[in-house]
């Protein structure tokens, strides 16, 4: 099989030039493959011989994407607020996966017999397969155009437009209505997106998408122009066979806002405050707007019809263009459905809508609003700020950036997660989230702890799930943290990753109060673990329950590393706290297991678990090389906590996670050893979560999941590799990624586990972090900026507690220039490190073209800047001058 990069990488060649090539290289992989398998069954090609057009594409800047044809079929980018529903936009900018409505279904869990099933709303595919998104309503926008000789009329979708352009930019997609036979006189393009602001969780969790047309008359005649749009009443629909009703559309206006607005009268009040009971806007931003609220009988007048029946209404908006003329319409699809029910366990259900009865726990935004129509009135009043700042998002990530393209929308693709049905934002102001859509509870601790992206980009959010969940419903008395929201028991990974991701979040706060706050329960969640590692060596020989949905038994660097890293995260807090003893006694036991790992766990080659698989068979790894042995050392540097095993062991281990574990073609080792999912085909590239490359297989005795490809932990090792320089490999990983969710095949937004949109593919952002080597301690004023890409002149995004903006680098043998621009909030520090391959002679530190005293000292190719507290507002940049 042709390995698919080759016929849809950036740097594709014409299949029959390069055939006798691809035939020789699969040859050669064929036989390495057939070697290897002789010895141990063992059959990833150690030697990646990797073609020179794909390591090319890891680095090539490249340009703006635009997908066509083919590649618009699985496309399905979330478009509303984070935590708000589900709504995605396909790729000819038509709506499609309609969960808005408290209505999603269970999207997991990836076995063959689950893949396809009904729901109320139609039949519905799940997981790694090849579909269209569905829609089973009928939207969409029209376009007349009258130039006084001729009427065009279409429809703004792939039927009417033979070249439809998209760009899929989040949050932003952009849809480039192209002909390239039937010309028309004017240009139309739609953008799509919901308000997204980091750090401004509120603003960007609103229950609506904005539709925005840009139509530019290219003829030299006047147009007379109608631009409309129309929408299905479809509220209860889920509920169509179980209920009746009379569905209504009425006209609201305000002057500024025309609004069709549409909801369900029910029969019997039980269905009053029903989930699924809510209302829908289609407005537009035009006090001239037409609204028919039932094109059937072409009225403006309150209809009603049967629920079941359909019933669509129509906005629109009519003007003149001059020639060359140009001009924007918005309309505004919004929502309010503010009974999300208390037992989500409803939500999870693969086809059987939530029952009449029943408690709501609510959506977060029902404390905002009172309807549809609330949320376009108040998102109107705040569009241009709304827009702009979103706009400054975006501009800071794709266009100030200069990381190559394809990473920049890899890593960003996985964020759109927070607005699909995985996460929820309940009335009482928690968050909470499945594992996938409607697929295993939450939020769960072990899943989460890969996620990387809520915690930088909407750190408040992340502090709420630490406070409201980790040590509120999930926390016990003996200081245990259970896996799932209060029950689920403890998962000791996750329990364990509780502590770190508390000391991130303290990094991520503008001050100590939330160290302060959860310190108490934070040592003792420490102790716990501690207690598990009963003779205090620093190894935990014990069970030890995780994500794999089994227990290890026995010393592992899994379980393990997380442990030392946890135990060095904890020394660092109880330092902050003056709690010296503690630290030091974390100190101890840190030290202690870190060196016995190495005596204990090292085969020259990675590391392994001890256990006696004669007295515990069954789901262990064994001599296995397991890719997330290094896990903690992943989280260790995120934080800045220096390396928990020694340097030349972790980046021996890594390689060897890279020689044995990745591939350019899964399929031959998921033919030998059948994994239980599939989340990677032959022809496809992958990281295979477990081998045995020196050892037999172990097969159905072997660590669960141990043959399927998990991105949340591709992007973990991509994140550990680029840190420890294995910069061609880490990004080989994400770029296997980028390959499998080509959108010929699978929606490049929805990366899968055991569900749709998995959380654990958030750990994405942890990629950025170190091509940065970004680190940044809010309550510290440090920031500490190294680069390992595009050293000499980058541009890259960066988040801190209060505000965000970009980093740059530019620098010569003998001159280094880094400048930190806060594009929104505000930004306060103290001391900046970077990374300076020269001996300093001088050192100038300008903040808004005022120079600033400042003291530094340089060791070890670092340089370290002290000052007195700066604090940068929008628009500021702060310039270090090195030479």
């Amino acid at each position: 099989m042709v390995h698919k990069y080759f016929e849809t990488g950036v740097k594709r060649l014409e299949l029959k030039i390069m055939r006798p090539i691809l035939l020789l290289y699969i040859f050669s992989i064929t036989t390495l493959n057939v070697i290897a398998q002789n010895q141990f069954g063992h059959v990833i090609s150690e030697d990646k011989n990797l073609p020179k057009e794909w390591s090319i594409s890891l680095f090539d800047t490249g340009k703006q994407k635009i997908y066509r044809g083919e590649e618009l079929k699985t496309i399905g980018m979330p478009c509303g607020g984070i935590a708000a529903g589900q709504l995605y936009v396909r790729g000819d900018g038509t709506l499609a996966n309609w969960w808005i409505a408290n209505n999603a279904y269970n999207t997991g869990y990836g076995i063959d017999h689950l893949l396809n099933f009904e729901t109320a709303q139609g039949p519905w595919k799940v997981c790694y397969q090849t579909f269209e998104p569905f829609s089973y309503f009928k939207q969409g926008f029209k376009i007349k155009v009258d130039d006084g000789n001729k009427t065009y009329e279409r429809e703004l979708n792939k039927n009417d437009f033979n070249n439809v352009g998209f760009i899929g930019e989040y949050p932003i997609a952009k849809i480039l209505y192209e002909d390239k036979d039937k010309k028309l006189p004017l240009d139309i393009q739609m953008e799509v997106f919901s308000p997204f602001i980091p750090l401004n969780a509120r603003e960007s969790a609103f229950p609506a998408t904005v539709l925005k047309f840009y139509v530019k008359n290219v003829s030299s005649e006047k147009l007379d122009v109608n631009l409309s749009g129309y929408i299905q009443n479809i509220v209860m629909s889920d509920l169509k066979d179980h209920t009746t009703g009379m569905l209504r559309n009425q006209k609201s206006t305000n002057n500024v806002i025309q609004s069709l607005y549409m909801d369900f009268v029910p029969d019997s009040g039980i269905y009053n405050n029903h989930a699924y009971n809510g209302n829908i806007s289609l407005s537009i931003f035009d006090n001239n707007g037409q609204i028919i609220t039932d094109i059937n009988s072409s009225t403006s007048q309150s209809v009603t019809r049967p629920l079941g029946d359909e019933l669509i209404g129509n906005v629109s908006s009519s003007f003149v263009l001059n020639p060359h003329e140009n001009r924007e319409v918005v309309f505004l699809l919004s929502w309010y459905f503010p009974n999300r029910p208390l037992d989500y366990r409803y939500g999870g259900n693969w086809n059987e809508p939530i029952p009449a009865t029943g408690s709501a726990i609510g959506n977060m935004y029902a404390n905002w609003f009172n309807s549809s129509l609330d949320v376009a009135s108040v998102l109107y009043e705040n569009f241009d700020k709304l827009s702009k700042e979103t706009y400054n998002f975006h501009n800071a990530w794709y266009n100030k950036s200069n990381l190559p393209y394809w990473l920049k929308q890899r890593i960003m693709m996985p964020v759109s997660t927070l607005a699909t049905e995985t996460c929820q934002w309940w009335a009482n102001d928690k968050f909470w989230a499945w594992e996938g859509v409607g697929s295993c509870v939450g939020t769960c601790t072990h899943v989460y702890n890969y996620e990387q992206a809520i915690a930088q980009l909407f750190p408040e959010l992340e502090r709420n799930i630490r406070e409201r969940t980790d040590f509120g419903t999930s926390y016990n008395e003996d200081g245990s943290v259970d896996s799932r929201n209060g029950w689920g028991g403890v998962l000791l990974d996750g329990h364990i990753g509780t502590i770190l991701k508390s000391y991130r979040e303290y990094q991520m706060s503008k001050d100590n109060l939330f160290l302060s706050r959860n310190w108490n329960k934070i040592k003792k969640a420490m102790n716990y673990a501690m207690e598990q590692d009963g003779d205090l060596n620093g190894l935990i020989e014990g069970r030890q329950s995780n994500t794999y949905d089994i227990s290890f038994m026995g010393p592992n660097t899994y379980v393990g590393s997380l442990y030392l890293t946890a135990l060095r995260a904890a020394e660092e807090m109880a330092l902050i706290m003056d709690d010296s003893e503690f630290a030091e006694l974390c100190h101890k036991v840190f030290e202690s297991g870190k060196e016995l790992s190495v005596e204990r766990l090292w085969n020259g080659n990675y590391f392994i678990q001890e256990v006696n698989l004669e007295i515990n068979p069954k789901f262990q790894y064994a001599n296995g090389c397991l890719s997330d042995q290094l896990f903690g050392q992943t989280w260790a540097h995120l934080l800045n906590l220096g390396y928990i095993y020694p340097e030349e062991y972790v980046k021996k281990a890594l390689k060897s996670v890279w020689k044995y574990n990745w591939t350019l073609d899964v399929g031959p080792h998921i033919q030998a050893f059948k994994p239980e999912r599939y989340y990677a085909r032959s022809g496809e590239p992958g990281l295979l979560n477990c081998t045995w490359p020196l050892s037999e297989h172990l097969n159905e005795n072997a660590v669960r999941y141990r043959n399927e490809v998990w991105t949340g932990i591709e992007y973990q090792v991509a994140t550990n590799m680029i840190y420890e320089g294995m910069l061609e490999e880490g990004l080989s990983l994400v770029r296997a990624i980028h390959e499998r969710y080509n959108p010929v095949n699978h929606n490049p937004w929805n990366e899968v586990e055991c569900g749709d949109h998995y959380a654990r593919a958030l750990a994405s952002f942890g990629v950025l972090t170190a091509l940065e080597d970004f680190c940044y301690s809010g309550p510290d004023g440090i920031l500490k900026f190294a680069p390992k890409i595009k050293k000499d002149d980058i541009t890259c995004f960066y988040t801190g507690a209060e505000g965000w903006g970009t980093l740059s680098q530019k620098k010569t043998k003998s001159e280094q220039i880094n400048s930190i621009t806060v594009n929104y909030g505000r930004l306060s520090l103290k001391s900046v490190e970077i990374k300076v391959d020269f001996l300093p002679r001088k050192v100038n530190i300008r903040s808004n073209s005022k120079d600033i005293p400042v003291k530094y000292n340089y060791e070890n190719g670092r340089l370290t800047l002290s000052f007195d507290e700066i604090n940068l507002n929008k628009d500021n940049v702060l310039t270090i001058h090195v030479s």
